[in-house]
């Protein structure tokens, strides 16, 4: 037997998403525009990861670990990162910082679930890390697992989000 699942646990896009508009010339919305599929749930979070990694921090490591400012919206994102080399980076210090930035504007990845691992790769250099993400993303009827891999660019702060099991693939 089959259940329908209920309105308030269906997968519906992020509060970004459903305040854009993409169509403003149709005054009424798609019901596909409201709810999401494990596809769709698992781009968009890839998606707004590359967003929040992206992005520089207004306060510095010290305040976003260690101040209620520090996890405010005004400190979306990571502190600055670009032209340093990966000799003068704490690793374990950056690995709490990308934890603790998912954390705390990613909801949709279950906390108790979250881990971000260094790795080791041959294709890095000295100027290159890269990391490993892992957790559960909400969902029903059970959470769904996501796997990241993300490259950081030290020379220019940029990083790279991709699907660990597309990474694999490539």
């Amino acid at each position: 037997m089959v259940t329908e699942i209920a309105t308030r646990d269906r997968l519906q896009p992020s509060l970004l998403d459903r305040l854009t508009d993409d169509d403003p010339s149709n005054l009424k919305e798609s019901a596909d525009k409201r709810v999401l599929s494990l596809t769709q749930l698992k781009a968009s979070v890839l998606r707004d990861l590359a967003w929040l990694l992206n992005t520089t921090s207004l306060l510095g490591a010290d305040a976003t670990l260690h101040t209620p400012a520090g996890t405010s919206v005004v400190n979306f994102g990571l502190p600055a990162l670009a032209g340093n080399s990966a000799s003068n980076v704490d690793i374990a210090a950056l690995e709490a910082l990308i934890h603790q930035a998912i954390a705390t504007f990613e909801p949709r990845i279950l906390r108790h679930t979250l881990r971000v691992r260094a790795r080791a790769s041959a294709e890095m250099n000295h100027n290159a890390l890269s990391f490993e993400i892992e957790g559960d993303l909400w969902a029903q009827p059970v959470p769904l697992r996501l796997m990241l891999q993300t490259d950081l660019d030290l020379e220019s702060g940029h990083v790279r989000v991709v699907n660990a099991e597309q990474r694999r693939r490539s």
